[in-house]
């Protein structure tokens, strides 16, 4: 039987051969002998409609929102300007137009799929597809076009320009790409967390998809990822993010979960990027002569996070399925110190 492997979260297959539902023949969980590890299980959906943020020192989901319940996200900190794009729920694109007159831009780029704007996955300042959008303190004022997944949006495209940042709040520009009737929202900063977002949806709005930074470590959610060796495609994929707030995170194959321990920190390469953890703990198989597709656990692979508390983790995970159905992931966890 020919089987191929396809990374994590890429459902390529499921879309391809839509008779198989991705799912497998139940197995009862086998797990490790206990040894201080906290075995946990995150009921995403099949659907991953909702993202959900654990906090790893409460054991808990803190939080659960709708993954399409936003479009931007403004950072929040006093000399913070960045602004982020949803990849995984509303499949938020953008395009400078580099003019500076909102109401002249009225038509969507000329362009290939591949030209427009997205943020990359690891969630630095430096990976924003809207990019430095003022120099100097003062905004560029620049007309961008956004493309948005016509499941959520039927009017799939429309326009902003940013027109200022303070270190209290931002002020944007927005409408339907061809309309000349222009809103402006101001979004005031909120330190308490991370981002504050916002969403065309009811004419545009300020939401609440995200609980206060200092109450979880890791979301499981759908974000964009960049395939580069298949022509800069993107596609939305089913993972772990890290909290940016004072979160750093390793990963490690070298070594067995059992051995990971204090001492062994420090040959652990930490990074800020967000997605260290990622999507690849799984990976997606497809038998193509029967049309059966499943996903299989790396456990293998280890993660070591340091938290907005200073306290170390390491996790790996178990299962992505719960009584034969996706979307399920189960993971154990220990504090080292």
């Amino acid at each position: 039987m020919a089987f191929k492997r396809l990374t994590g979260g890429i459902l390529i297959g499921c879309l391809v051969f839509s008779t198989t539902s991705c799912e497998k023949v139940e197995q009862p969980l086998s797990l490790p002998d206990k040894s201080g590890s906290e075995y946990m299980l995150i009921q995403m959906g099949e659907d991953y409609k909702d993202q959900l943020f654990f906090d790893l020192e409460t054991k808990s989901v803190v939080y659960t929102s709708p993954v399409n319940s936003w479009d931007f996200a403004f950072e929040t900190g006093v000399n913070d300007y960045h602004v982020f794009m949803n990849g995984g729920g509303t499949g938020v694109f953008v395009y400078n137009t580099h003019q500076t007159d909102i109401t002249k831009v009225i038509t969507a780029p000329g362009i290939k799929d591949n030209e427009w704007q997205f943020d990359q996955a690891s969630g630095t300042n430096d990976s924003t597809g809207i990019g430095e959008w003022h120099t100097g303190n003062r905004s560029k004022s620049e007309v961008y076009v956004v493309k948005l997944d016509p499941t959520f949006y039927p009017d799939t495209f429309r326009k902003i320009q940013l027109l200022n940042v303070t270190d209290k709040s931002y002020v944007m520009a927005y409408s339907n790409l061809r309309d000349n009737k222009v809103k402006t929202i101001t979004i005031e900063k909120n330190p308490n967390y991370n981002y504050v977002y916002f969403s065309f949806q009811d004419d545009g709005k300020i939401t609440t998809p995200e609980p206060p930074k200092n109450t979880w470590d890791i979301v499981f959610t759908r974000y964009r990822y960049n395939y580069h060796y298949l022509n800069n495609f993107t596609y939305p994929v089913t993972g772990v993010l890290t909290n940016p707030y004072n979160t750093i995170a390793a990963k490690d194959s070298t070594q067995t979960y059992e051995k990971i321990d204090a001492p062994y920190l420090l040959k652990l390469k930490f990074l800020n990027r967000r997605d260290v953890i990622g999507f690849d703990w799984k990976q997606f198989t497809l038998n193509q002569q029967q049309g059966v597709s499943q996903y299989t656990i790396n456990k293998n692979m280890i993660y070591v996070l340091k938290n907005r508390k200073g306290y170390y983790y390491k996790l790996r995970f178990l299962d992505f399925y719960h009584h034969g159905v996706k979307g399920n992931p189960s993971f154990e966890y220990e504090r080292i110190q």
